[in-house]
């Protein structure tokens, strides 16, 4: 029996079509995601380097050659364990107050006295760091460092 109002009859999509229909647009998510995912996987280079945060203290500082001996927190040491050596690139860093410096100097809870750039004095420090295979000797690099003492 036909429908007495000719415009819903016109309207009306048949079931089987109406499932190709969201078939389809399911279809064009899915298409959607996996591209999207695809593109965002390709985006991600394996070669970026990633900073890691590590907290512990310094055991030897020269700010004529901006490197340090640090000790992170929990790592294991063995007595034979020679110290792992930072160089200090960090144009910025914070002082113990949380005062950022920009001004290119080099920390002062890393600095030696005024005639000796060596200091042996013992501080607590955050540092931000990367760490390069360069085949023989890694090589760390400390991006950022904030006094803690």
């Amino acid at each position: 029996m036909a429908s007495a109002d000719p415009l819903q009859a016109a309207v009306a999509t048949p079931p089987h079509r109406r499932l190709a229909t969201i078939a389809f647009s399911l279809a064009l998510v899915a298409v959607g995601l996996i591209g999207g995912f695809g593109a965002a996987k390709l985006a991600d280079d394996p070669h970026t380097a990633k900073p890691e945060l590590l907290a512990g203290t310094v055991t030897w500082s020269n700010d004529q050659t901006r490197s340090i001996a640090f000790e992170a927190d929990g790592a294991p040491r063995g007595p034979i364990d020679g110290d792992t050596i930072y160089s200090v690139i960090a144009e910025s860093w914070r002082d113990v107050n949380g005062t950022l410096h920009h001004d290119g100097t080099y920390p002062t809870c890393l600095a030696g006295e005024k005639d000796n750039p060596v200091s042996m004095d013992r501080h607590r420090v955050e540092l931000e760091v990367l760490h390069r295979d360069t085949g023989s000797q890694p090589q760390h690099i400390a991006v950022r460092v904030h006094c803690l003492d």
